[in-house]
C-alpha cells in the first residue's frame, strides 16, 4: 500500500508544526498541567486554524477533508505535546455520529460549533459494567407524545462540563406499548444545558489530566422527538460504525506520544555525558533508540494504512484494531524505556517524558482496552 503523503497533506503537516512552535509554549503548558486545566485558548486556536473540523464539509466551517489528514494532525499535536495534543484531538469525538446519521438540522446547529471551537463534542455511551455490544443498559428513554424523557448515569464522559455543547447519549429506547420488552437502543442527542442534567468528575487520574472525564446523570431529562440521531433502534449500529474511525485516531495520538518521548529522549542522549562519551555512542544505548524507532515506524504504518482504508470507504475492523492495540502498546513502551533514557531526571516533571508515558496509558485504555481490540482481531480471523 502506498502511504506516499501529497503536497496538500504536507502543507497540513507543516501547518500543525507551525502552529505547535508558536503557541505550545512551555511555561504555558506547565501553567495548565500543574493545574490540570483544559486548555481553551490552544482548543480555540486550533478551531481557528481549522484543526477540529478539518472533516466537516465545508458548509459547516469544514475543510472538506478526511480521516488521514486528520491522523496526520492528531499525530503531530500529540508528538509536540501529549496532554494538550489529546485534548485537541478529542475535542470533536462525539460530532462523527451528527456528521454520519444526524438530521440537516442536527448538522447545521452543531459541526460549525464544534468546528469553530465554539462547543466540545460529548459521546455518552459507556455505563458501569455493560459492554457497548450489551442490550442491557441501564439509560431509558422514554417516548411520549411530543418527547422523550431520559434517565439514567455514563460514566467516562470525555468532554463531560462546562464546555460541553450536547452529549450523544445511547440509551434503551422504549415506547408506551413496549416498555417491558427487550427494547432495542437508539443515540438521542441531549444538550448539555437541559434541566436535569448532573456532571461530575470522575476523579484523579494517572494521565489526561487536562481532560474533563465526567459521570453524567441524566434525571428525567426532556428533549424534542427530533433529537433522535438516525433512526431508531439503531444506536448500537451506529456506535459500532464509528468505532473503526476512533480506533484509527487514537492509534494515531499513540504514535504521536510515542514519537515525541522519542524525540526528547533522542535529544537528551546525544548531548547527555558518562565517563567523557555521550550517551548515544554506548551500544547499549544504540540498542534501546533502535528498538524504539522501531516500534514508531511500525505503529505509524499500521496507523496509515488503517486511515487510507477508511478514506476509501473500505474499513476493516480487523486492521483499526491491529493498529489501535500495537500502536497503544508500543507508545506505552517507547515512553517507559526514554523515562529509562533520562535515568532520575526522567522521573521528574521538567523533562515531560514521565507525562508522555502517563498519557500514553490512557489511550493504551480509552476507547477500548487491549482484550478489546485482541477480541476485535480474533472475532473477525474467526469468521475469516
Amino acid at each position: 500500500m502506498d502511504f506516499e503523503i501529497d503536497k496538500s497533506q504536507k502543507q497540513i503537516q507543516k501547518a500543525v508544526k507551525d502552529f505547535v512552535k508558536g503557541e505550545f509554549k512551555k511555561e504555558v503548558i506547565q501553567e495548565l498541567t500543574e493545574k490540570n486545566s483544559f486548555p481553551t485558548a490552544l482548543w480555540k486556536a486550533s478551531a481557528e486554524l481549522g484543526f477540529i473540523g478539518i472533516d466537516f464539509p465545508e458548509e459547516y466551517e469544514g475543510e472538506g477533508l478526511g480521516i488521514f489528514e486528520k491522523v496526520l494532525i492528531a499525530e503531530e499535536l500529540c508528538r509536540a505535546d501529549s496532554s494538550v495534543g489529546g485534548c485537541l484531538v478529542r475535542a470533536s469525538f462525539g460530532a462523527e455520529i451528527i456528521l454520519n446519521y444526524g438530521t440537516d438540522e442536527q448538522k447545521k446547529t452543531w459541526l460549525p460549533k464544534i468546528a469553530t471551537g465554539q462547543k466540545l463534542a460529548c459521546r455518552a455511551y459507556q455505563e458501569s459494567n455493560v459492554p457497548y455490544d450489551s442490550l442491557d443498559i441501564n439509560t431509558t428513554a422514554d417516548k411520549t407524545e411530543s418527547s422523550w424523557i431520559i434517565n439514567g448515569t455514563k460514566n467516562y464522559v470525555v468532554n463531560a462540563g462546562e464546555l460541553a455543547g450536547y452529549y450523544a447519549v445511547l440509551c434503551r429506547t422504549t415506547t408506551a406499548d413496549n416498555k417491558s420488552g427487550r427494547a432495542a437502543a437508539s443515540t438521542i442527542l441531549v444538550e448539555a444545558d437541559r434541566d436535569g442534567i448532573e456532571v461530575s468528575d470522575m476523579g484523579k487520574r494517572i494521565g489526561g489530566r487536562l481532560l474533563s472525564i465526567g459521570t453524567v446523570k441524566f434525571n428525567n431529562v426532556q428533549v424534542p422527538l427530533e433529537n433522535l440521531i438516525g433512526k431508531m433502534n439503531q444506536g448500537f449500529a451506529q456506535v459500532s460504525a464509528g468505532m473503526d474511525e476512533i480506533m484509527v485516531l487514537s492509534a494515531a495520538q499513540s504514535v504521536g506520544i510515542a514519537q515525541g518521548a522519542f524525540d526528547r529522549a533522542f535529544a537528551h542522549v546525544k548531548q547527555r555525558e558518562q565517563f567523557s562519551q555521550k550517551l548515544s555512542e554506548f551500544q547499549v544505548t544504540q540498542q534501546k533508540i533502535a528498538d524504539m524507532a522501531t516500534q514508531i515506524t511500525a505503529a505509524r504504518t499500521m496507523a496509515y494504512q488503517a486511515a487510507l482504508t477508511l478514506k476509501k470507504g473500505q474499513g476493516d475492523r480487523k486492521l483499526c484494531a491491529m493498529a489501535k492495540y500495537f500502536a497503544s502498546r508500543a507508545s506505552v513502551n517507547v515512553c517507559d524505556e526514554a523515562i529509562q533514557l533520562f535515568g532520575g531526571y526522567g522521573y521528574i516533571e521538567e523533562y515531560e517524558v514521565e507525562r508522555f508515558f502517563r498519557d500514553a496509558k490512557l489511550n493504551n485504555l480509552f476507547d477500548g482496552t487491549e482484550l478489546v481490540q485482541k477480541q476485535m482481531i480474533a472475532n473477525a480471523l474467526m469468521k475469516r
